[in-house]
């Protein structure tokens, strides 16, 4: 007599797979949010470092002073020509990186051409109960904390 053998999983084994694989995903959904949250605040913060290092140096290139600004939806910089008031950029930082909130230790603050600024500047990127600091010294020194 010949045994006969099957090949494949039965029903109730490819149940138990699938119900192990759900859990799993359900325990590990708030640690990826929480993980995505972070990537996006950091990201953020490296955006607005080199926008304030960028500005410094539009500010000395031009010959000009330049004014670092919280916009008017309390999510957003804006940095604008301190003489004439003509804005030069807007970093939108709400909807693009999901901010709850961007806070400027003092604003507005005006950027000189020979590298000093009015005040010293800390930039705080809030999103999701994550923060990141963003510091500009009166030296002009932009950091990512």
């Amino acid at each position: 007599m010949r045994e006969r053998t099957v090949a494949g999983f039965t029903l109730l084994e490819m149940l138990i797979v699938i119900v192990v694989f759900a859990m799993l995903a359900t325990l590990s959904l708030p640690t990826m949010s929480r993980v995505y949250a972070h990537s996006r605040v950091n990201q953020a913060a490296v955006v607005v470092a080199h926008d304030l290092s960028q500005a410094a140096s539009d500010a000395a290139r031009s010959r000009k002073p330049i004014r670092i600004a919280r916009g008017a939806d309390l999510k957003s910089i804006t940095v604008t020509d301190r003489q004439s008031g003509t804005l030069l950029q807007t970093v939108w930082l709400g909807d693009s990186y999901q901010l709850d909130s961007v806070v400027l230790s003092v604003s507005p603050v005006d950027l000189f051409p020979n590298g000093f600024t009015s005040n010293a500047l800390t930039v705080t990127l809030w999103g999701r109960g994550y923060s990141r600091l963003v510091t500009m010294s009166r030296a002009g020194w932009v950091r990512a904390l």
